[in-house]
């Protein structure tokens, strides 16, 4: 209670009770200080009179004792489940029906939440318990309050008729009330409030354990499949690495197979070479002994040149429509060979260089044999011929020279 004397009225309720406030008559005057004058008088003979704490104490004691009896009790019963619950709880998650884990968490909630209210009220049971000292003290200062209201009302009515402070002490009275309703239906708003949060966060809690155990069978299924995986791939690259090993040990057996046969081929072109090489050389060897052979003999068959020009230059004419055609020839091979030989590599172009040089060595040799064959022919030709005229002239000559011996 807001009184006079404590010096907790504001400025506008003063005002307040100033404005309200009305001059009472001397009637009114009168007969209101007689009443306060008495009572307080006998607020100064209640002052006077003392009462033992303990003994007040004692009685106010008894009367709740019993109820934070029972309610300890209470609180033990519920610590008991909790604790039993708890244990239990160890047990059932190990369990593969879940169900029971599920009974056993919705059943904790309720314990912690009753055990929660339950302290609570026996800690607001004892916060309530009077003490008696305090009690003693508080009246006093109430009363000391009361007293001094009513001596300035007292003063208030012998000087100018009004009750100003008794006003100011009902409106801060109501203003107090009205603050401590304000109060107190923010307190239940809030409570009320916090209520429904903590239910929201119990059903986010139940919600998130359901998730997290749904995310840890998940867990555990992916690891059982990672397992398997780890497993397969390794027996995978098990069976991987030996095969590239065998596939490696085969094309290396199968490259060194056909190492060998490129070298026994290369060994065998290596001996034609040699043996092209040892016929080239007693060809050519031949073809100079044969041309030193028919550069002699040429010399000796001069004679016969104006007789067989004209079958030489019949020849020759033909040789040249030969040479001509051959020529033509050669040249389209040239033109196809060129042609081909911009397509191929360098290789290529070396073996196709050594094929047409071994080409036109053949030619060459194939020309060097029709002229030697004619030439020989020719030459038996002109030789038959000049034996004949020798055996002519020596059977009509007296003393005739004996004739020249054939040349081989």
């Amino acid at each position: 209670m807001a009184l006079y004397g404590e010096g907790k009225i504001p400025p506008e309720i003063m005002r307040l009770a100033a404005e309200q406030t009305e001059e009472l008559t001397q009637v009114e005057a009168a007969h209101v200080y007689s009443i306060l004058k008495g009572t307080l008088d006998k607020l100064a003979l209640v002052g006077v009179i003392t009462v033992d704490p303990k003994v007040q104490a004692h009685e106010l004691t008894q009367s709740v004792g019993e109820e934070i009896t029972r309610m300890i009790g209470q609180q033990k019963q519920l610590e008991t489940r909790f604790e039993e619950l708890v244990t239990a709880q160890h047990t059932l998650r190990h369990l593969p029906n879940k169900s029971k884990l599920r009974e056993n968490q919705a059943e904790l909630l309720q314990v912690a939440d009753s055990l929660r209210q339950s302290t609570k009220q026996l800690c607001r049971n004892l916060k309530d318990n009077p003490n008696v000292a305090e009690n003693m003290s508080k009246v006093a200062a109430e009363r000391q309050s009361l007293q001094l209201l009513l001596s300035t009302s007292l003063n208030e009515l012998e000087g100018c008729r009004r009750l100003q402070p008794v006003v100011e002490s009902v409106l801060a009275q109501e203003a107090a009330e009205v603050q401590m309703k304000e109060t107190i239906e923010h307190e239940r708003t809030t409570t009320s409030t916090v209520k429904t949060l903590r239910n929201d966060l119990r059903d986010e809690k139940v919600d998130h354990e359901e998730k997290m155990r749904d995310k840890k069978r998940l867990v555990s299924g992916l690891k059982d499949q990672l397992r398997d995986l780890k497993m397969s791939t390794a027996v995978e690259t098990r069976f991987t690495a030996r095969d590239s090993t065998a596939k490696n040990e085969h094309l290396r057996r199968l490259e060194q197979t056909q190492l060998e046969d490129m070298r026994k081929e290369l060994t065998l072109v290596r001996q034609q070479i040699e043996i092209e090489a040892n016929v080239h050389a007693a060809t050519a060897e031949f073809l100079r002994r044969m041309a030193t052979k028919l550069q002699e003999e040429s010399i000796n068959w001069g004679a016969r040149h104006d007789e067989d020009l004209y079958n030489r230059d019949r020849d020759l004419e033909m040789l040249k429509q030969n040479h001509a055609r051959d020529s033509g020839r050669l040249k389209d091979m040239e033109e196809k060979y060129r042609t081909e030989l911009m397509l191929k590599q360098e290789r290529e172009m070396k073996e196709a260089e050594e094929r047409e040089k071994h080409e036109m060595e053949a030619l060459r040799l194939e020309r060097m044999i029709k002229s030697a064959v004619v030439i020989q022919a020719w030459w038996r030709g002109y030789t038959v011929r000049k034996s004949l005229k020798g055996g002519k002239g020596k059977g009509k000559g007296k003393s005739g020279k004996a004739s020249p011996k054939k040349k081989k």
